[in-house]
């Protein structure tokens, strides 16, 4: 990590924690740090294209906002993944694709509005790559909290 100076930590120690709920929270960041927000948002763009932030966003409890999740897996060509990973990414409903080193290569979490939606996107994928998509809703919750200190 000796890629990151001491605001590019600070920064990323206030997007895992401190977070702010304002009208402008990258300015209230910029502020909060003493630099532009120009350089907040270059900061989390550099930080993004080097693979140490995947995504900035609210974490929710899907099932309390009526949504229905499920953990997906499939077995998947090598020769196609790439366009498969470049399908998936447009699906707004999939927070998480990756490879794994497994029989079943791709995984991927899934939460629709819907079950019937759930169904519509697995059909057109497997569809589309001529595959077969294990889903396997959760049985239980568990939320491990995970923050990676930067100080």
């Amino acid at each position: 990590m000796d890629r990151l100076d001491d605001i590019d930590k600070r920064l990323l120690d206030i997007l895992q924690n401190q977070f702010p709920v304002a009208v402008n929270p990258f300015q209230a960041i910029a502020d909060k740090l003493g630099i532009s927000l120009s350089d907040v948002v270059q900061r989390i763009e550099s930080q993004k294209e080097m693979g140490i932030i995947r995504r900035v966003g609210a974490i929710i409890d899907a099932s309390r906002v009526g949504y229905k999740s499920t953990l997906c897996a499939c077995k998947m060509p090598e020769h196609i993944i790439g366009e498969f990973a470049a399908a998936v990414n447009d699906i707004p409903y999939i927070t998480h694709n990756y490879v794994r080193d497994h029989e079943l290569n791709i995984w991927f979490t899934l939460t629709t509005p819907s079950i019937e939606d759930r169904g519509r996107i697995i059909k057109e994928l497997e569809a589309a790559f001529h595959i077969i998509i294990i889903c396997m809703p959760a049985q239980k919750v568990y939320k491990i909290r995970v923050s990676l200190g930067m100080e």
